[in-house]
């Protein structure tokens, strides 16, 4: 007669896997998918965390990220329970750098290395000839002779200058 025991062995979930779908360079705006799984028995429940945020970000096994951004960047943890216990693995997730971008910021920052000496060229040809302008010499001034009488510091001799101009006149008559 043979006979066959069967014992229920429970225990806590062992240290949960997690697979990321795609697991190559996530690029940003695709569909990202984490599944976790833990021997565990009973079965485990999931729930998903994100570090920092208190709140679970979803329930389950699978946890899909849609439209994937910078922002969603970071450790994401899921974590396995069961009335025996609980266990947690985490998963970092970064967003593929676009080549595109890389190439645009780079082809800005030539641009821009290129005008820095055009700006400087400019502003130093214009201090230079600020400069020559201001310390050129000035030409002389002409000095005009406006009347070419003499001067006479008394009216008197102005008066006794006229007469004898007067006489002299007369005298050549």
């Amino acid at each position: 007669m043979s006979s066959s025991v069967s014992v229920d062995v429970q225990y806590a979930p062992r240290l949960p896997s997690v697979s990321v779908s795609p697991s190559a360079e996530i690029v940003e705006g695709s569909s990202v998918t984490l599944t976790c799984s833990s021997d565990a028995n009973p079965p485990a429940n999931y729930t998903w965390y994100k570090e920092n945020e208190d709140s679970p970000k979803a329930s389950g096994q699978i946890f899909t990220i849609t439209d994937f951004r910078a922002e969603h960047s970071g450790n994401y943890s899921c974590e396995a329970q069961n009335s025996r216990g609980r266990n947690k693995t985490t998963v970092h997730l970064t967003v593929a750098v676009n080549s595109t971008m890389i190439v645009n910021i780079i082809r800005l920052t030539v641009v821009v290395l290129m005008l820095i000496p055009l700006l400087l060229l400019s502003l130093w040809t214009r201090k230079k000839k600020t400069l020559s302008s201001t310390t050129e010499p000035q030409e002389p001034v002409e000095m005009i002779e406006l009347d070419s009488c003499p001067v006479y510091e008394d009216v008197s001799d102005f008066t006794a200058a006229q007469t004898e101009d007067t006489e002299q006149q007369e005298d050549m008559l």
